[in-house]
């Protein structure tokens, strides 16, 4: 987002929390989303999620999706505090409380913890998540038949062709009892570390995280294996020892094959938006890529 941003900041925080912002500063600004840690007036310490006014997920929506999550009581998500329009100006703008600025990613660059340990809490938070229903009425990201659609239209063609046995495996795992309500987004980068890093037994002798997650704008309703998928391919766990170890650490069944072929998927997508037309991180992709999906011999996809 461009342009207005910092009045829009100021006043999201007045007419949505209630005080003035003291302390501004940006930690995301994206094409459709800008994100603002703030110190307000009055002391507290809140972020500020704007959302341009064609954006397709908005504050609203994602209000709802976190007040669906907070019922739930499984997963941790940020409180909200105010949302909707902001006025005068054509974006919205969400407030909630600020769970921190230290993420998993944040925690295993600074060795506080061990890379397996931070893809457990990863498969972990998954779970409980995949536990919660979707809220009805809440507008979510196009399922897989709309993204398959889409990504053939962007994808270059020597790419897609390479892709057809995976849509294949996709196509025939479809089972509608297995649908469960999935982040699609869920990587180191969107997990807050909670005050306490220890893994405890909470009910009926489920883990209790004490991480918060975050980033909802993806979240759709597909098979886990989907999820799963992007969570490997984003964090670049895709050998097939770190592919097993997740799976493991879900804790739930997972077809494997199933799996592999979301894997595909969602590396050669991201490929596609990232690397191939927004020129963005094209080495990591084409590494993610190179693992998710091989070039067949004599000949390179890239």
């Amino acid at each position: 987002m461009t342009g207005g941003t910092v009045l829009a900041v100021d006043r999201a925080c007045t007419e949505l929390a209630g005080s003035a912002p003291a302390e501004t500063v940006r930690v995301r600004n994206g094409p459709k989303t800008a994100v603002y840690r703030v110190r307000l007036a009055d002391g507290r310490p809140v972020v500020v999620k704007l959302f341009a006014v064609d954006c397709t997920h908005g504050a609203v929506d994602e209000a709802r999706l976190l007040a669906a999550v907070t019922a739930a009581g499984r997963v941790r998500v940020p409180t909200v505090i105010g949302y909707g329009p902001v006025p005068g100006l054509t974006v919205s703008a969400l407030v909630t409380t600020d769970a921190g600025t230290n993420t998993l990613g944040d925690a295993v660059r600074a060795g506080q913890m061990p890379r397996p340990a931070a893809l457990l809490r990863l498969a972990l938070l998954m779970a409980a998540f995949h536990s919660v229903k979707a809220p009805a009425g809440v507008p979510l990201a196009p399922g897989i038949g709309q993204q398959v659609s889409a990504l053939a239209a962007h994808c270059p063609k020597q790419v897609f062709v390479r892709l057809a046995p995976a849509l294949e495996v996709i196509a025939a795992g479809a089972r509608l009892e297995r649908l469960v309500w999935c982040h699609g987004d869920l990587h180191l980068e969107n997990v807050i570390c909670g005050g306490d890093r220890r893994l405890t037994v909470g009910e009926h002798g489920r883990p209790r995280l004490h991480d918060y997650l975050v980033d909802f704008e993806a979240a759709t309703v597909e098979v886990p294996e989907y999820d799963l998928a992007q969570t490997l391919v984003t964090c670049e766990a895709l050998e097939p020892s770190d592919r097993l170890f997740v799976a493991a650490a879900y804790g739930r069944p997972v077809d494997t094959r199933l799996l592999d072929a979301f894997v595909a998927f969602q590396a050669v997508r991201g490929w596609t938006y990232a690397a191939h037309r927004e020129g963005r991180d094209r080495d990591a992709w084409a590494a993610r890529l190179h693992l998710a999906l091989p070039p067949q011999p004599g000949r390179t996809v890239l």
